[in-house]
Order: C-alpha cells, then sequence, then structure tokens
C-alpha cells in the first residue's frame, strides 16, 4: 500500500525489451519512497507492480526479481501484442478532445502525443466548450470546432457530429496517449465487428502528491483490469462479461459499470452512437451533474443489445488532481454524476427501476462494507471526509439530473 505522505515515481516498462535501470531521483523534497511500475509485454499490460525505493536508482536485477516475483506466472505469458496487425485493415478515426482551455499546458502536451500516434489513418478534433464571445482557438495540425452551449456532453456530440472517422475516439485534455493507443483501440473493433464501443486503460500520469495517490485508493476511476474483456447484454438487467483470453464468463448486475469505461479513454462505432442519439447532455462536466454521460452511454448500448469491449493495451496516462480541495471537489462529482447517470437511464427507460429496486439496498450496504469492491484498496489513513463528500455527491445526483434536464435538450435516440 502505497504511503500517503510521500511521493510515487510512476514508470511503464516493457518486459519484451531487456530491462534497464530506473531513475528514481526526485529534485524536490521529500524523495521518492516507492515505484509504481506499469509492466508491459509487447505493448500489452501484464499487471502493475510496487516497488519500496532503498537508493534512488532501482537496478535492472532488483527490478527484473521483483517483476517475477509480484507477477509470478503472468511474466512469462504469451499475450497479443498492442501492434499486431488485426486481421482487417484499420478503420478511419476520429479523435475528439473537447476542452474549455482551462489547462491550456496540459492540452499542449496532450495534443502532442496524439500527434505521435501510429494509427495509419485519423484526424484529431478538439472542440472548443467556451462561450461564443471567446475568440475561436487556433491550434496546430488539428482541426477547432466551436461548441458554446457549457458542457463535455454537448461538446462531444459536437464533435460527433464533424467526425469523418468510421470510430470515433474520446479522450480529455489532462491526458498523455501511448503511441499505440488509437491502433489498440481500432484494432479490437476490427478484431470483433460485433463489438460497438471498446474502452482503454487508465494509468496515473504522476503520483506526487497525497491527493493523487487518494484518486488511486478511492475506487472512484476505472475497475483496473489488465486482461482483455466484453461485455453483453445476458437478461434485462445483467451482462455477462467474458475474459478474451481464457474464455471465463459471468454473469452481473448491469449497473456495476466499474469496468465498463472510462470518459478518458472510449471509442464508438460512428453509426452506432449517431443511432443511439449521442450523449445526454444533462449529463457531464460543466452541467449540474458533474459527470455520468460516458457510464450513460454503454448503459444504453448494453440495454439495446449492443457488446461493449475493454481492452487494455490501448493505454492513457491520466494527470490526477493535485491538491486536496480539488480532490475534494472530484471525489463529490463521481458520487453527484453516478447517481444522476441512473436516474437518467431510468426516465429514458423506465424498465431500470425495477433492475435497480433489485440491486440498491445491497450496494447501499457495500458503501460501509471495508471489505467491498470499493473499499478494498483504501488504506486505514483513508479521510473519511473523502467518502462523506462522495456520499453526498450521490444524494444530491438525483435532483441535479433533473434541473440540467430542463436547460438541455431532450435525451432521445
Amino acid at each position: 500500500m502505497l504511503n500517503l505522505t510521500a511521493p510515487v515515481r510512476v514508470a511503464v516498462i516493457d518486459v519484451a525489451e531487456p530491462l534497464a535501470d530506473i531513475d528514481c531521483g526526485r529534485a524536490e523534497q521529500p524523495p521518492y519512497t516507492a515505484a509504481w511500475i506499469l509492466v508491459c509485454k509487447a505493448g500489452h499490460p501484464l499487471g502493475s507492480i510496487e516497488i519500496p525505493l532503498r537508493a534512488p536508482v532501482i537496478a535492472a536485477a532488483e527490478l527484473e526479481r521483483e517483476v517475477s516475483r509480484q507477477l509470478g506466472e503472468d511474466w512469462h505469458r504469451d499475450r497479443p501484442a498492442a501492434h499486431q496487425p488485426p486481421p482487417l485493415p484499420l478503420s478511419r478515426a476520429s479523435v475528439v478532445v473537447p476542452t474549455n482551455f482551462a489547462r491550456p499546458a496540459e492540452l499542449r502536451r496532450c495534443l502532442k502525443t496524439l500527434a505521435q500516434l501510429d494509427h495509419p489513418d485519423y484526424e484529431v478534433i478538439v472542440v472548443d466548450n467556451r462561450p461564443d464571445h471567446a475568440p475561436l482557438a487556433e491550434l496546430e495540425g488539428v482541426r477547432v470546432v466551436r461548441e458554446p452551449r457549457p458542457g463535455i456532453s454537448a461538446a462531444r456530440n459536437r464533435g460527433v457530429a464533424v467526425a469523418t472517422g468510421e470510430i470515433i475516439a474520446f479522450t480529455d485534455d489532462d491526458v498523455q496517449a501511448h503511441p499505440g493507443w488509437l491502433s489498440a483501440l481500432g484494432g479490437r473493433f476490427a478484431r470483433q465487428p460485433h463489438v460497438s464501443a471498446v474502452s482503454g486503460l487508465v494509468v496515473p500520469l504522476e503520483l506526487e502528491t497525497q491527493a493523487q495517490i487518494l484518486f488511486e485508493q478511492s475506487g472512484s476511476g476505472l475497475d483496473r483490469s489488465y486482461a482483455p474483456l466484453t461485455f453483453g447484454r445476458a437478461g434485462r438487467f445483467r451482462v455477462r462479461r467474458r475474459e478474451q483470453l481464457t474464455g471465463r464468463e459471468e454473469t452481473r448486475s448491469l449497473y456495476l459499470t466499474g469496468e465498463f469505461g472510462f470518459g478518458a479513454n472510449m471509442a464508438f462505432r460512428t453509426a452506432v452512437l449517431q443511432a443511439s442519439g449521442g450523449f445526454d447532455e444533462a449529463l457531464g462536466v460543466g452541467t449540474a451533474t458533474r459527470g455520468g454521460e460516458d457510464l450513460a452511454m454503454f448503459v444504453e448500448l448494453l440495454t439495446a443489445g449492443h457488446q461493449i469491449g475493454y481492452e487494455p493495451s490501448a493505454i492513457i496516462e491520466h494527470q490526477h488532481r493535485a491538491t486536496m480541495g480539488d480532490l475534494d471537489r472530484q471525489i463529490y462529482g463521481y458520487g453527484l454524476g453516478f447517481t444522476a447517470m441512473l436516474t437518467a437511464v431510468a426516465l429514458r427507460d423506465p424498465w431500470h427501476l425495477l433492475g435497480l429496486a433489485g440491486i440498491v439496498p445491497a450496494w447501499l450496504k457495500s458503501l460501509r462494507v471495508e471489505s467491498s469492491a470499493k473499499s478494498v484498496n483504501r488504506s486505514d489513513d483513508y479521510p473519511p471526509a473523502l467518502a462523506r463528500a462522495e456520499l453526498r455527491g450521490m444524494a444530491a445526483g438525483p435532483a441535479a439530473y433533473l434541473r440540467a434536464r430542463r436547460a438541455s435538450p431532450p435525451w432521445r435516440r
């Protein structure tokens, strides 16, 4: 378990190449006390490991021992390479990045990584989500379009309207994309023509502050899995989860959304997204609900009989919030967005009320159980105030959605 009071070195290694020393020196004080390392093989993530630091450098020999000890057989198991050519040509792709230009340095860093993707045919569309009176931004190498209606859903829908790709991938302005990110998403669509959406792996870009480490423990992000998954309907309120490599299947509630995906790393077949009516503009950052639009779309597609995939070789590094104040607001927003999303899907299809009635009591009970999936990664000194902030957000979500609904176009198929 990571120390909440000390910064952590974040690194990505690939064991298909000869291992090298990892420099863990830090110019500022305090020094790094541990390293969090994403271990890949030929571009495909095998898992993550944590190494306490006894010196400012992790020697290659020590790194090899720790990978072998912590990952065991996973290190030696062959997995599909992230860049292995799919059986069919990759479709043209559009990458949509909504932004209000509040983080210009992070946006420039994001666009720099998007310019270095190895996909053979793609465009990058930046949606300027500022009001009309702001001058339209000029960014080299990308297409910039305006969407003055506030909210990430309105911005994404504007991107969908102008995209030329058969596949539309979405990410945020505070991320870095690995070079093979878009090809990994596109390859999954090519290998599985019946899949309508694909999400990918989101890992931390840095763990320099207490707030960033606490976000990793909060259980508010994507349930991090390193195995390719496919989800499909298995009843009105159930989905079938299939591990692609082993063939293992299990059924679970439609509303256990942690593994479906995350708005910073998701892609859709353009025709399917358009037919679904796009994202609900009463959900998402920039509206009263602060989130939930990504999960609402996944639930909508699964309810309609579509399948969605999760592809861990599509890697995005996310810039977690650095201060405790920002983290508190973010965790509150995640709780708000989650119950707002449940309200949205229930209003769109009232049958969901029956499904939710069957799981809400057990779900509420799990929030108080320390061994629940939500709490299992939290340290003993995880701040109770963060858990309370999330619960406050959940309580406020339905009313927030109803307010936002009155100010937004209706969500129609």
